[in-house]
């Protein structure tokens, strides 16, 4: 066997070991994907505690800015004279 043939003989085992001649592409071992699995199932729970997280601060704080305003209402209607009977009719 000369050169040019070792050659083309590596090349072909080269080629035939990463790419499958048909186009189509190997299928990968199952270790991998366990543990992409994993790695992306522990993500997704990061990712939904910190929006639970984040979304519970903020209807804390809007909590405490709408206690804030009834306060601040409360405060204004008693400093008003006759401001403390409120007329709520929808006609």
């Amino acid at each position: 066997m000369n050169s040019s043939q070792a050659g083309a003989t590596a090349r072909g085992a080269w080629q035939s070991s990463c790419c499958n001649q048909s186009g189509v592409p190997p299928e990968p071992p199952e270790g991998p994907r366990a543990v992409q699995a994993a790695v992306l199932g522990v993500l997704s729970l990061l990712v939904l505690c910190g929006v639970l997280f984040l979304g519970a601060g903020l209807l804390l704080r809007a909590q405490g800015l709408t206690a804030l305003l009834a306060r601040e209402l409360r405060s204004s209607r008693e400093g008003e004279p006759g401001g403390a009977s409120v007329d709520d009719d929808d006609s």
